[in-house]
């Protein structure tokens, strides 16, 4: 736990931390809606979308909860 000197200065650790977060969130939701655009042309194509569907499922999600923890500040 990080033990801070002023009420100010914990206020700007955790609004740091938020921005950070809602950064992280952003880029974790473009990369799912792209996952998705990619898997959706793949199967359109009749081609294999399996390797996207979960490397860009798994990558997308991780960011989310990542920006989640920023966010709560927990």
């Amino acid at each position: 736990m990080k033990l801070f000197d002023t009420p100010t200065e914990k206020e700007a650790y955790y609004a740091k931390r938020r921005k950070r977060g809602f950064i992280i969130g952003g880029i974790g939701g473009a990369v799912l809606g792209l996952g998705f655009i990619i898997q959706y042309i793949l199967y359109m194509n009749g081609a294999s979308f399996n390797a996207v569907m979960y490397s860009l499922t798994t990558v997308g999600i991780c960011l989310v909860f990542y920006a989640a923890i920023e966010i709560l500040g927990l």
